[in-house]
């Protein structure tokens, strides 16, 4: 793992300069990336990475059996219903018994399996709102290094100084997680 300081500049332009004084420096291990704005991370598929809580993960599957249940017994009370009030009308009640009947089975197991918990036995963190700007990010691995870049990178108007642990691989901090709590650098 390489130790690296990083810090979010507000503009292009503004890393640029941090960059561009950071090689006058004798740093040649440097590199910026754009961090975009809270919940635009793309963590998922479809985008976004927003945070669950424990609290749900099973009200998906108490969902879909309540909806089972519910539609069953919508169809049982529509046929019901149907052939009771006139013969002709049977398969029309029992097809709306059971949509409403899903309906409402789903959302009462989807209700049910959304519970609140134990806030003690979560584990996870809560995630981090960076906000947006151009990182910069230095491999500092040489002894007194730490100290150089923090100065020339305080002096160029960077924000949100941090110190991290991370993979880098041909001029890239390649597992930087934008998500992760970072270990900001008292300025």
């Amino acid at each position: 793992m390489a130790k690296i300081i990083a810090a979010r500049l507000e503009t292009q332009p503004a890393a640029d300069r941090a960059l561009a004084a950071l090689r006058s420096a004798g740093f040649d291990e440097v590199t910026s990336f754009y961090l975009n704005p809270p919940g635009q991370h793309s963590e998922y598929p479809i985008g976004g990475d927003a945070h669950h809580d424990e609290g749900t993960k099973k009200s998906g599957k108490t969902a879909a059996a309540g909806a089972t249940v519910g539609g069953v017994a919508g169809l049982a009370i529509g046929t019901a219903v149907g052939a009771a009030a006139e013969p002709g009308f049977t398969a029309v009640a029992a097809v709306a018994g059971a949509g409403v009947g899903a309906y409402v089975g789903s959302l009462a197991g989807g209700l049910s399996g959304a519970t609140a918990g134990d806030p003690r036995e979560s584990t996870l963190e809560e995630p981090v709102e960076r906000e947006a700007g151009v990182m910069v990010a230095v491999r500092a691995d040489a002894d007194g290094a730490a100290d150089r870049i923090i100065g020339v990178l305080r002096a160029n108007g960077a924000q949100d100084i941090e110190r991290a642990h991370g993979e880098w691989r041909d001029g890239q901090w390649v597992d930087f997680d934008p998500r992760r709590t970072p270990q900001l650098i008292d300025g």
